[in-house]
């Protein structure tokens, strides 16, 4: 098939968050869907209207909202947390349950991860869009996994022919604006060939800019950035070299379009229906191959303690090994613990104990107080440890959320143990780790200043209750 640069067609995609608000929001919206599911769709839209409201605008009575504020909590709990990130889904029973990639989510805390699977899942057309323009793409032939085919080039650009980096105008230009490669029919040798002939002819494109060219080539780079896939600057876009495992599995997956838009007859309501169930059911899968793959940020990275004003720097790669980020989180703290105790009394350093392998306890490591409470420095702290890998740094603006899980243990443990208990966040972020404290959750909870809910249930029970025994094999 020839390829015409110039044959211009613009594919769109929801648009979301900046990328820092993205992963703000992201652990709301998905324990928001862990908590809530599965419900029927109108206890899910009732209570997520209720939740985001207050999460939002500080009330539950999302009725007595604003237009404009009701509409933007609306566009949170459908347009956001469930078509773009795909955490929860609509079964053809009625009843919303969570997706693989949100229970991948709330075990790993590893958030680029989460957004690399959904990066993989993408596909032009897909469910994301209204039927009318799921029509028009189908129309126009579109049948294409943008993100691998964008992975695909910049890894054909940068390793196989002369290490080259393309700009952003020109993957945008000539891929995700374009309607030849946008139908699948254009090997990446011919685009590059293209964008080089050009260079050396000096044949300048059209400029793709503002909200209606340019947002939704904008929209795809901020994912595969989220996604540590790609880096980017002002003008190029490249390959992260530290997610070579990764790359490779989206460039074995570029001509392969698992989810079959063109088997569907959408004019007909029972197969559009099916179509959109079955969409949120793929987009919201887990790749396996992908999900075994650590996340990996190979620079320096400086530790940044919040609450006691002081920076270290350690050199590590996060994610380069198989411990998991709730066991370097721990690590971390433990370190940084014996550094600060330590640094107050060197024969206090031995009350500095890493305990996150015994079970029971409610907390990860115990310490003393030392130099942060001078009035009782030998008093025992105990800190819980809750660890995230994320792209960018958290904002901590008034508008910013967090949320985490607590087994019943730890929270016991809050409880009994009040001014000494301690939650250390830790933020892997690609340029520093962050690490903040909440001192005494349980009272904060009591003073509504934080949310704390029941998430599980145990269910004890005798042979009394038992209705029938079935024959085992």
């Amino acid at each position: 098939m020839s390829y015409n640069p110039d044959n211009q067609y613009r594919c769109t995609i929801i648009r979301g968050k900046s990328q820092n608000e993205m992963e703000d929001l992201l652990p709301m919206y998905a324990n928001m869907v862990h908590r809530f599911c599965p419900c029927s769709k109108s206890e899910f839209d009732e209570r997520g209207n209720r939740f985001l409201s207050k999460a939002l605008f500080g009330t539950e009575q999302y009725d007595s909202l604003p237009d404009s504020n009701r509409k933007t909590v609306r566009n949170h709990l459908t347009e956001i947390a469930g078509t773009l990130l795909a955490l929860y889904r609509t079964g053809q029973d009625g009843y919303v349950y969570e997706t693989d990639l949100c229970s991948f989510l709330l075990s790993t805390n590893d958030f680029p991860a989460y957004f690399r699977n959904l990066c993989l899942n993408f596909q032009f057309p897909n469910g994301t869009k209204k039927v009318n323009h799921v029509l028009q793409d189908i129309s126009n032939g579109i049948n294409i996994k943008p993100y691998c085919y964008v992975v695909s080039l910049l890894y054909y650009a940068q390793l196989q022919v002369q290490k080259l980096l393309l700009t952003k105008q020109e993957v945008g230009y000539y891929v995700l604006n374009n309607l030849d490669v946008l139908q699948g029919k254009v090997d990446i040798s011919a685009v590059y060939a293209q964008i080089i002939y050009d260079r050396q002819h000096n044949v300048i494109k059209d400029k793709l800019s503002g909200s209606h060219d340019w947002q939704h080539i904008k929209e795809q780079f901020n994912l595969l950035e989220l996604a540590n896939i790609v880096c980017t600057d002002k003008n190029y876009i490249w390959l992260n070299k530290d997610e070579t495992a990764a790359i490779q599995v989206f460039i074995k997956s570029c001509n392969t379009n698992q989810f079959d838009v063109y088997s569907y007859d959408l004019s007909s309501i029972d197969d559009r229906n099916q179509f959109y169930a079955d969409w949120e059911q793929y987009y919201g899968r887990l790749n396996s191959e992908l999900a075994a793959l650590p996340t990996t940020f190979s620079s320096e990275e400086n530790i940044v303690i919040a609450d006691r004003q002081s920076q270290l720097a350690q050199r590590g790669s996060v994610g380069a090994s198989t411990i998991d980020i709730g066991d370097r989180g721990e690590t971390l703290v433990y370190n940084l613990e014996r550094e600060r105790v330590g640094n107050y009394k060197p024969r206090l350093v031995n009350k500095v104990l890493l305990l996150g392998k015994t079970k029971g306890l409610g907390y990860d490591i115990s310490s003393i107080e030392a130099d942060e409470n001078p009035a009782k420095p030998e008093f025992a702290r105990y800190i819980e440890v809750k660890a995230t890998t994320r792209i960018t740094e958290p904002s901590f603006d008034e508008f910013w959320t967090d949320s985490l899980n607590l087994t019943q243990k730890e929270w016991v443990a809050a409880e009994q143990y009040r001014d000494y208990y301690n939650i250390y966040r830790v933020y892997f972020t690609k340029a520093k780790t962050l690490i903040v404290r909440i001192k005494n959750p349980y009272d904060l909870a009591t003073k509504d200043m934080i949310e704390v809910y029941p998430t599980t249930y145990q269910m004890n029970f005798n042979d009394k209750v038992l209705e029938h025994r079935y024959a085992g094999e």
